[in-house]
């Protein structure tokens, strides 16, 4: 048995009951623990990984944000656990209020989400949007309030395509779509990511250029045990490689002001030479 890894995971598993009550105290915890974790391991991100993402970095600051990185997955498990236990109440006490820039979305808009910072975050923040939401995503994690409704992306061509048709009527009925514009099973698009190659989903861009709606880049990070909602400037106007493209210099942007956001799942996305073209 791999000890220290069973008794991190013991550990955290001992702090799920306390998240749902004391989430300022249990999701610092869970930070503490990834962080030790990550420093004894030298995984999950190693600080080789983030040199090769953030050549700038030094080893001694590759290895902090390496820590960070260990920290956030650990907080973003527990928050999933508490998610899974009893819906979005925990995250919703942990929102701050809406920024001036989100608050002024309007559809009909796409709102892309990538895997960094509080990704499971979001749910309580897209809660506060001005119309109606429906989320494409793998799977549910919890059982949305009108006028918020989830549709499952899981399934073979045929279920993601009538959820893509779902995705366009809502759009030409004056909703919000949000969506994962990376981490996608269906035929994605290649694009350049902190010198690396990316692949984005095509679903959203697709979206964006029969619609003629705007797509705006939403992510959520921690402040301390509160969580943030983020989102860049509109990206409209073009055809869905060039659209892409400009999603990923925005998400470069801000990896690059913020790497101990990027999440693990992406680092592997990132480091991981592409398949061959499908």
């Amino acid at each position: 048995m791999n000890w220290p890894r069973h008794t991190f995971d013991t550990l955290e598993r001992g702090l799920a009951p306390l998240v749902a009550r004391h989430p300022r105290m249990a999701l610092p915890a869970a930070s503490g623990l990834g962080a030790l974790r990550n420093r004894l391991s030298h995984r999950w991100p190693s600080p080789e990984q983030i040199q090769t993402l953030f050549p700038q970095l030094a080893p001694r600051a590759a290895a902090r944000v390496a820590w960070k990185i260990g920290a956030l997955e650990a907080r973003n498990r527990l928050l999933v656990e508490a998610i899974r236990r009893q819906g979005l109440e925990p995250v919703r006490r942990l929102m701050r209020p809406a920024s001036e820039a989100f608050a002024a979305l309007r559809p009909p808009l796409i709102l892309g989400t990538f895997h960094v910072g509080a990704v499971q975050a979001l749910g309580a923040a897209i809660e506060r949007l001005p119309g109606p939401v429906l989320v494409l995503r793998l799977g549910a994690l919890y059982s949305p309030s009108p006028p918020v409704e989830i549709v499952s992306t899981e399934g073979d061509d045929q279920r993601r395509a009538l959820a893509f048709q779902r995705a366009l009527a809502h759009l030409a009925g004056g909703g919000f779509v949000v969506l994962a514009l990376d981490g996608s099973p269906g035929p994605g698009l290649r694009v350049p990511c902190l010198g690396r190659t990316l692949e984005l989903a095509r679903g959203p861009f697709a979206l964006a250029r029969l619609t003629g709606a705007p797509l705006v880049p939403l992510v959520a990070r921690w402040r301390n045990s509160e969580v943030e909602a983020e989102v860049g400037a509109a990206i409209v106007g073009m055809e869905e490689g060039a659209l892409a493209a400009s999603a990923a210099r925005w998400l470069e942007g801000y990896l690059m002001a913020a790497p101990e956001e990027i999440g693990l799942g992406l680092v592997r996305a990132l480091l991981t030479p592409p398949l061959a073209a499908r």
